[in-house]
């Protein structure tokens, strides 16, 4: 009879055992998540230079549950070339984030990285089609494949704009002995904002100490309000027989003018590049020299990999420039600008379009 029933309560322990070793094995298995579904929402501004800081769009997706408890879940949002079955697709991870906005100047720039065509004479780009989809994978590796769910696919189209092409700013003329005197072929400062016609900046190459005389023109002509002289060194004057204005000696000068207040300043400058991606690092800047011929600054020197570069005038960081965005515009005291990659390059900077049109490149050599 004992033996009998150790044999039964054996046999119930062993069912016991199985039972619990397959609930185990299930416990180990992932069960196959949801797709996630991937939500444009387009803002309805236009692609254009002017509004490079707005939001252009907004991606949003649904969470995706593989059926583990506690399980981590990273997102992607992957964007390509459409017809190359996302072929060196641009990444964006998000982690556990489901959304991911997108402003004007990282779209732009974004769609002439994907192959958006410049037409070599007019400098335009011809419209492109992009795809885009969300990806969630396992773990907190997003690059994880295995077992991984995709979204539906969505379009984005648009035609990029040249981002180095000037923005018409409200401005003023600058005219004098150093070009002839003729207002219609002058160079001219910028307000850098289309509804400022009170401040103006910008820069002029004086190349000799005989031509050091000029006047601020409200037109490419001599018919409109001009600006000369006034009671003091930094005061102008509309009248029209007012003296003309001057600098001290030859060179490339930050002019501002305030037509508000009739108050205006020049400052001579020199330019270099600084940072973590020069030899010389954040420490010490490496001079630019300026070519009269193209009006840039220019220099070809080294630049590190993973490095951050920014322009600066005079040795210090009164006048400085960095680039918001990474659109090629330069700003202001703006974001340090990033090497590429390791490399001989030749830095240009040019000013001589006014606020608002600052540009730079890195040409790799």
């Amino acid at each position: 009879m004992k033996n009998w029933l150790t044999q039964i309560l054996g046999l119930c322990m062993a069912v016991t055992l199985l039972s619990s070793c397959e609930k185990d094995e299930e416990q180990v298995v992932a069960k196959p998540g949801r797709e996630t579904t991937l939500t444009t929402v387009s803002t309805n501004v236009p692609l254009t230079l002017d509004d490079k800081d707005k939001t252009y769009v907004v991606y949003s997706w649904t969470p995706v549950s593989f059926g583990y408890l506690g399980e981590v879940v990273s997102y992607t949002l992957e964007v390509a070339k459409k017809g190359n079955d996302f072929a060196g697709a641009k990444t964006y991870q998000t982690g556990s984030a489901l959304t991911k906005t997108f402003t004007v100047s990282e779209i732009n720039s974004l769609m002439i990285e994907m192959g958006a065509v410049q037409d070599a004479k007019t400098k335009e780009f011809s419209p492109i089609e992009l795809e885009v989809r969300a990806k969630a994978a396992l773990g907190t590796s997003p690059t994880a494949d295995a077992m991984a769910k995709y979204s539906a696919v969505t379009t984005l189209a648009g035609k990029p704009y040249n981002a180095n092409a000037a923005i018409v700013y409200p401005s003023l003329w600058v005219p004098g002995a150093y070009q002839g005197w003729a207002p219609d072929k002058a160079p001219a400062i910028a307000s850098g904002d289309k509804d400022n016609k009170k401040t103006y900046e910008g820069y002029i190459y004086f190349p000799s100490a005989d031509k050091l005389k000029f006047k601020f023109t409200s037109k490419p002509a001599w018919d409109d309000v001009n600006y000369g002289k006034g009671a003091s060194a930094t005061d102008l004057s509309t009248d029209g027989g007012a003296g003309d204005l001057e600098v001290s000696e030859p060179g490339y000068y930050w002019l501002k003018a305030n037509t508000e207040t009739l108050k205006w300043s020049a400052t001579k400058t020199t330019w270099a590049v600084i940072g973590s991606g020069t030899a010389k690092g954040w420490d010490n800047e490496t001079p630019m020299t300026y070519d009269p011929i193209q009006g840039v600054w220019t220099i070809t020197t080294a630049l590190s990999q993973d490095g951050e570069i920014k322009f600066r005038a005079n040795n210090g960081w009164d006048l400085n420039y960095g680039d918001k965005g990474g659109d090629g515009l330069l700003e202001s005291g703006a974001d340090n600008i990033k090497v590429p990659s390791a490399g001989n390059y030749t830095i240009t900077l040019d000013l001589s379009k006014g606020a608002g049109n600052y540009t730079y490149t890195l040409k790799k050599n």
